[in-house]
């Protein structure tokens, strides 16, 4: 054999030699590893599951990633129960009571009553229940909530206590520590049990066209979820400044091409302005480059761009911002706040603000170990323990695809839950 083909076969064998197969890398989220700025050392994610589980396959680890799906059998009777005769369906309705079952519920908040569906399953799964308090700027959600909650409560099948107290007040639910002191004082001191957030745009505001909601029918560009408020839809876009209209496109809609439809905005001003939901339609539609999925490619850039000036019209972020603190403040020590968001912006606000809240002081040791209370519950996961409370959904719950399926508004909920522990 010549030095050459021996070169050949001492390479052949060196490069077949397993120790020199390359390594297997693990493939991280690219944030997964790093903590958020604000966030604090002593907050840590902390497994709910005992027993250790075998590492799922990459399919499956990779549908994992992308949502966390409710485990919880749908039940479908309950939803058309609590559905009642209203066009809004509440969103994941049997997760939301699941929460709230371990809990002796003597004090509850529903911030954004809609149709009532929530709160009647509430009260009528909390007969130790002895104030209720429900809120919503939505006239016509509040008198459909009111009577219903009312025809509960005196109904022959009540089966709450003597002293049980309802209150159905037209707020927003940013003014959740004045209606606290208005109602019931001694709340002040002992707290309340359990608080619900269900955000977004009810059915019922979307499928009446004169509110302004929708993109497929044609309605005034109104947008207000009080309708007593002064700013509309139609004033952002006809008289608020250029560079303002672009910013709300762009940070609020999250539109990539914000710029665009800003400038035809500002164009239609020329000609009269817009002063309907079909008026915008036609614009978006005239500036969305047919390459972008035809029709539903407009569609959906219309969605943002509606999503947008809703935010901005009701100054939604900065309201449910400064309501979580003030929904934390008043819960007892145990009670739990659960919230229901609709779209990426509010659902990174509950996140931050949640983390921010259980960590909102420095504690020493370790505060990462595992409570017994909490594992025995099946839909908790993982949590995030902090020094003031723990944060019982590290990832948000999603719907069921039974109820997606029935729902298909509901596709975009994200259930987050946070317990005051002290």
């Amino acid at each position: 054999m010549g030095l050459a083909e021996a070169a050949v076969v001492k390479l052949s064998l060196i490069f077949s030699s397993p120790l020199l197969k390359p390594p297997k890398f693990l493939h991280l989220h690219p944030k997964s590893h790093i903590p958020h700025r604000g966030h604090s050392a002593t907050a840590r994610y902390v497994s709910a599951d005992k027993d250790k589980k075998e590492k799922p396959k990459k399919s499956e680890a990779a549908a994992l990633k992308r949502r966390t799906r409710s485990e919880r059998d749908f039940d479908k009777e309950q939803f058309q129960q609590y559905h009642g005769s209203s066009s809004h369906l509440p969103v994941m309705l049997g997760e939301v009571m699941e929460v709230f079952s371990p809990i002796s519920l003597h004090s509850f908040i529903d911030c954004t009553l809609g149709a009532g569906g929530h709160s009647s399953a509430i009260i009528q799964a909390h007969p130790e229940l002895q104030v209720y308090i429900g809120l919503d700027v939505d006239p016509l959600a509040h008198e459909k909530a009111q009577a219903r909650i009312n025809s509960l409560v005196q109904g022959d099948f009540c089966t709450l206590t003597s002293d049980f107290k309802a209150y159905t007040l037209l707020k927003n639910f940013r003014n959740i520590k004045s209606v606290v002191r208005e109602v019931n004082e001694k709340l002040l001191s002992t707290g309340v049990n359990g608080i619900l957030m269900d955000l977004g745009v009810s059915s019922m505001q979307v499928d009446n066209a004169e509110r302004g909601f929708s993109v497929l029918c044609n309605g005034p560009l109104d947008m207000r979820m009080d309708p007593r408020a002064s700013l509309r839809a139609e004033d952002i876009l006809n008289s608020w400044p250029d560079a303002e209209v672009g910013r709300i496109l762009r940070d609020y809609g999250e539109e990539s091409n914000w710029r665009s439809i800003q400038n035809k905005i500002v164009s239609a001003r020329l000609t009269g302005g817009l002063h309907s939901t079909s008026q915008l339609v036609d614009l978006i539609r005239s500036t969305t480059p047919k390459t972008r999925g035809g029709r539903q490619g407009w569609i959906k850039t219309a969605t943002r761009v509606f999503q947008a000036l809703r935010i901005a019209v009701n100054d939604e972020l900065a309201s449910l911002e400064e309501s979580l603190h003030g929904c934390f403040d008043y819960l007892a020590p145990g009670g739990r706040l659960v919230v229901v968001s609709f779209h990426s912006l509010e659902d990174r606000i509950v996140k931050q603000t949640f983390i921010d809240l259980i960590n909102s002081t420095t504690i020493k040791g370790d505060v990462g170990e595992e409570d017994d209370s909490l594992t025995k519950e099946a839909w908790i996961r993982q949590i995030v323990r902090g020094r003031n409370g723990t944060i019982l959904t590290k990832r948000p719950i999603t719907p069921s695809e039974e109820e997606e399926k029935l729902n298909p508004r509901c596709r975009s909920a994200k259930l987050r839950v946070i317990q005051k522990d002290r």
